[in-house]
């Protein structure tokens, strides 16, 4: 079936059904910052209207490439994802080793985790599961653990295979197992540093 609409012609397939207006749109751009997915941006128009609505919706300038050709790190940098489901599911893992905590740190242990997940110095890394299977950096969290030993937050001497089994249902064999043998880099260990002491103040 042929249209016209200010002389210029377009075909639609298929069966358009009745009392139906048809008009022809130059250019259409709906941009959400906040999309949790890639799939929630589209673009219809030529590249200029495209860069233009994407440097409107984040306050700069027009961006180079396309959204979809963004990594994770770059959506996560600009704010392009929500992490709140993501905050959910690394406090409930992470509450898995709790069984293992000495009792008086217990709440401390919980507070601190709350901030890790909110801190803006966790906000890419912690988020970016990289290669592994996970939602999530698991081996950063998993390091982290491990890093709260020295921090004497464990009743037992600390084991990477019973905190593995601690984790994942039993299975020592599990790969985390090795992250758990490991502190995180220096400059997260001087962010959860910094967090315990407002806590222990």
């Amino acid at each position: 079936m042929d249209k016209d609409n200010n002389d210029t012609t377009f075909k639609i397939e298929g069966d358009p059904g009745q009392n139906n207006t048809f008009i022809k749109i130059g250019t259409a751009y709906n941009i959400n910052p906040n999309a949790t997915e890639v799939n929630n941006t589209f673009y219809l128009g030529t590249r200029e209207d495209r860069d233009k609505a994407i440097a409107e919706a984040m306050g700069g300038e027009p961006q180079r490439k396309k959204l979809g050709a963004m990594t994770l790190r770059e959506m996560l940098k600009n704010n392009l994802i929500d992490t709140g489901n993501l905050q959910k599911e690394i406090l409930n893992y992470v509450s898995c080793v709790r069984i293992k905590l000495k009792k008086e740190l217990d709440k401390q242990f919980v507070a601190l985790w709350a901030s890790i997940v909110e801190h803006e110095a966790f906000a890419v890394d912690l988020y970016d599961p990289g290669k592994q299977q996970c939602t999530y950096n698991r081996n950063l969290v998993a390091n982290i653990i491990h890093y709260l030993d020295s921090k004497g937050f464990y009743e037992d001497r600390y084991s990477a295979a019973d905190m593995t089994r601690a984790l994942e249902g039993g299975d020592d064999q599990h790969p985390v197992r090795a992250a758990l043998g490991k502190d995180p880099d220096s400059k997260f260990c001087m962010v959860v540093d910094e967090i315990l002491k407002e806590l222990r103040e």
